[in-house]
């Protein structure tokens, strides 16, 4: 379930973001329009993320997922409700409940801004 991050692929933060600024300030406020150059927008990845969640939930439960921040960032955004806040960062090793209102009383520290390598 990870990003697709197409021509960002391996490489440094720096480098994307002195490339091109804008792009790369979009990608780390977890903007909704963001995708990556040559690879698949966060909208596209939602969509994904949200399909395997579907299949495994058909399977034995409970389950456990263990994946990055912009793979829960993608679970939590497809089931926010209309004045949830919005979900865009948690810290290493969070575990998080994907039910919005468990999630919503969980400590999930929040995380680190993505900044330049």
């Amino acid at each position: 379930m990870e990003t697709d991050a197409g021509d960002w692929t391996d490489r440094f933060f720096a480098d994307v973001r002195a490339e091109d600024e804008a792009r790369f300030d979009a990608f780390a406020s977890a903007d909704p329009g963001f995708a990556f150059p040559g690879g698949e927008s966060f909208a596209e990845q939602e969509v994904r993320v949200e399909e395997a969640l579907v299949e495994i939930r058909q399977g034995a439960m409970p389950a456990l997922v263990v994946c990055h921040g912009m793979v829960i960032r993608a679970a939590m955004h497809r089931r926010r409700r209309p004045g949830d806040p919005a979900f865009t960062r948690v810290a290493n090793a969070a575990i998080v409940p994907l039910d919005p209102e468990l999630a919503a009383h969980a400590e999930l520290g929040g995380g680190e801004q993505t900044q330049p390598s």
